[in-house]
């Protein structure tokens, strides 16, 4: 992935989080599904823009990588809250936080599922 694609996806999953399902017309994929349950469920990933692991992560979710609830720790990214991440007690990135528990480093979209109780739509 390049320097700008990169750039773009993160910056895109800084955006904040709309109303409603999360789930977009059409946009039915389990990874889409799985993004708005974390995000309807109180799931965050924080990570940071210059973190390639948070890439990984980020891309993992396809094209529903803009629906994951993702809080931004590096004091220079986008909508940056580094404070939050050090009141949560963020030491490395990805971190997710499910259910008040805390997640370092990357999971897997089944990891994410199982940690949060969600289940796949019929």
């Amino acid at each position: 992935m390049g320097a700008g694609a990169l750039g773009a996806l993160l910056l895109v999953s800084c955006s904040p989080q709309g109303a409603g399902s999360g789930v977009a017309d059409g946009a039915s994929t389990y990874e889409a599904h799985l993004a708005a349950h974390l995000a309807a469920t109180g799931g965050v990933m924080y990570g940071a823009h210059w973190c390639p692991y948070c890439a990984d992560q980020l891309a993992m979710f396809g094209d529903a990588a803009d629906r994951v609830p993702y809080v931004e720790c590096a004091a220079d990214g986008e909508n940056a809250q580094p404070e939050l991440c050090q009141q949560r007690g963020i030491e490395g990135y990805p971190t997710w936080e499910i259910n008040s528990q805390l997640y370092p480093g990357l999971q897997s979209l089944d990891q994410l599922a199982a940690r949060s109780g969600f289940s796949a739509p019929q």
